[in-house]
């Protein structure tokens, strides 16, 4: 039954024994993505090299036939499981575990199913012999049409896997590059043994090489392994990231490819259009019903069939490597209620500045009138503190028209403003209306670079707080730092309430915490526009209140001595 053993044997096994030895190694790793599926075709490989390593030992025709069956079912595992393992490696394990790839798994099975009873039909091969090479049991045989349809097929698994692989060495990046393309080689060294085993040709047409080349194979998987750290480093981790990503951003991402046909979406763009993913796929943009214009890179549209939302929509263009629009990536963000909320504070802000003001501009009026003509103190009292009450809300009112023109200044730009004069522009009317008195101690040639409307609502709030609550007595100043200038307002007072600070820091109001009034809300909300920051600090001595814009000072042009003014009340 054994003859002597043959170089081409000792070959075969020894390969069988490389793969066996490196899977020891690979073995700590078999929790990592892609990493079973690549230990399971390392360990077809060894099976195929093995069983052929111990076939060409064996001349008995009855026996030596029954080795086909291990040989071919490593065969065709180790192009399944390179398939198998490219995909889940890559980050398309859902694909590995669908329906169609179980359909694959079934056909090869087949496949080792019709090699074991070929004996019966003769289908895969005929006139099955003996014919020794180099002292070793190899075998002649007339191929078959299914020997031909299996090994095209299992070329295929392998193209596909290459494929696979080197579309993430084009796409992820140098991280994952060399051990992509290692991978991706590995079939290459194997593939001229099979070629020439399968048309009988070269000087050893019986031989099949490939078991005895899985050494240059194997040295293509050790260096991406041993050199690369292939489990460390794994490209699937990129690709589900950035699914995970796209899926979680709360809202719709549609990514289309240059014929405008959809390639890619997540489950809220599905959400909106109303197309499951799998029937999205493929389809037409303009099959969607989705009015959107792929050259404009912000617009608004509505849509929907039951409940119609208003979707802000960002167009981004996909480019190559070579600077060429490959697609578009199509956002859509639902800003119904985000619109909704505009409308009505557009109503009643309407209805704060125009009628109520109006109404409360007449009744003070006519509280003035009755006032001067009632000789009763306690009537006069109560008109008094009604007319307090009224010129209140209509300066809340104003304060609210001051809110609007804050948060409406994107578009108004910079211009240059002498900063001590300008303080004094802004002090002169809280002073007739608070009394007091504000001094300045600002350079006289200091000009900064900024938005006029923001800045004066900063000061003039920072500049009345002091006046009504800090003891009267209000001193501005400013020092520069490079680009930045530090304008400090301060005062005599007992500082800002902690609950007010708070309720600005966190961002919100409460029924339990707010604020008083929304000044410190417009000191907050200009600075912030501006590009700066403000902070509060409170000491013995009083309150001071620091604003930081930086880039709005030429360095350059900073020079001379200190401008000190003073704005008093009129006696």
């Amino acid at each position: 039954m054994f003859d002597a053993v043959s170089w081409p044997a000792i070959a075969s096994l020894g390969s069988g024994l490389l793969s066996l030895a490196f899977l020891g190694y690979v073995w700590p790793y078999r929790d990592e993505d892609g990493a079973t599926l690549f230990m399971a075709m390392i360990g077809a490989i060894a099976l195929w090299a093995v069983s052929y390593g111990v076939a060409l030992l064996v001349f008995d025709p009855g026996l030596r036939v029954v080795f086909e069956i291990p040989i071919w079912l490593g065969t065709c595992f180790t192009s399944l499981l390179f398939l198998a393992f490219a995909l889940e490696y890559t980050g398309r394990k859902d694909v590995v575990r669908s329906t169609p790839m179980a359909g694959v798994v079934a056909l090869t099975l087949g496949f080792v199913g019709l090699i074991a009873t070929n004996p019966r039909h003769h289908l895969v091969w005929s006139e099955y012999r003996i014919d020794p090479t180099f002292g070793a049991a190899t075998v002649a045989y007339t191929n078959e049409a299914w020997l031909f349809l299996i090994l095209l097929t299992l070329m295929l698994f392998t193209t596909g896997a290459v494929l696979v692989l080197l579309e993430t060495f084009v796409s992820y990046g140098p991280l994952y590059r060399s051990q992509t393309l290692a991978l991706a080689l590995s079939p290459v060294p194997i593939i001229p043994g099979i070629l020439l085993w399968v048309f009988d040709a070269g000087p050893m047409p019986n031989l099949n090489l490939a078991p005895l080349l899985f050494p240059a194979h194997l040295g293509l998987d050790m260096y991406a392994f041993f050199r690369r750290n292939m489990f460390e480093l794994t490209p699937a981790a990129r690709r589900t990231g950035d699914q995970t990503a796209i899926d979680d951003l709360g809202i719709g991402v549609i990514i289309v490819d240059d014929d405008q046909r959809v390639i890619n979406a997540n489950e809220t763009a599905t959400t909106i259009v109303g197309t499951p993913k799998p029937s999205l796929l493929g389809k037409s943009l303009d099959g969607i019903a989705l009015d959107v214009e792929l050259d404009s890179d912000e617009q608004r549209i509505r849509h929907g069939d039951n409940r119609t939302c208003d979707y802000a929509v960002t167009v981004s263009p996909i480019e190559d490597s070579a600077d060429s629009t490959v697609g578009h990536t199509i956002t859509l963000q639902d800003i119904t209620i985000e619109r909704q909320r505009e409308q009505r504070l557009a109503v009643l802000n309407r209805v704060l500045r125009h009628n109520l003001r109006n109404d409360l501009n007449v009744a003070s009026g006519y509280l003035d009138v009755v006032a001067d003509g009632v000789d009763d103190e306690e009537y006069t009292n109560m008109l008094t503190t009604a007319k307090a009450n009224t010129d209140s809300v209509l300066a809340l009112g104003e304060k609210a028209r001051m809110v609007e023109r804050t948060l409406e200044t994107d578009e108004l730009g910079t211009e240059s403003i002498p900063l001590a004069g300008f303080v004094d522009h802004v002090a002169e009317p809280l002073v007739d209306d608070h009394g007091g008195r504000v001094d300045t101690e600002i350079p006289g040639n200091l000009t900064i670079e900024t938005n006029r409307q923001l800045l004066e609502s900063v000061l003039d709030n920072l500049i009345e707080n002091g006046l009504e609550h800090g003891g009267g007595a209000v001193t501005v100043g400013a020092t520069t730092a490079g680009s930045t200038v530090r304008i400090e307002v301060g005062d005599s007072g007992g500082g800002v309430p902690k609950h007010e600070l708070s309720v600005i820091e966190e961002g919100t109001e409460t029924d339990l915490e707010h604020g008083s009034g929304i000044g410190l809300w417009l000191i907050e909300w200009g600075t912030t526009a501006l590009g700066g920051s403000v902070s509060y600090e409170t000491d013995a001595t009083g309150t001071t209140a620091t604003v930081e814009l930086p880039g709005v000072v030429d360095p350059d042009a900073i020079g001379g001595t200190n401008a000190s003014t003073e704005t008093e009340a009129e006696a």
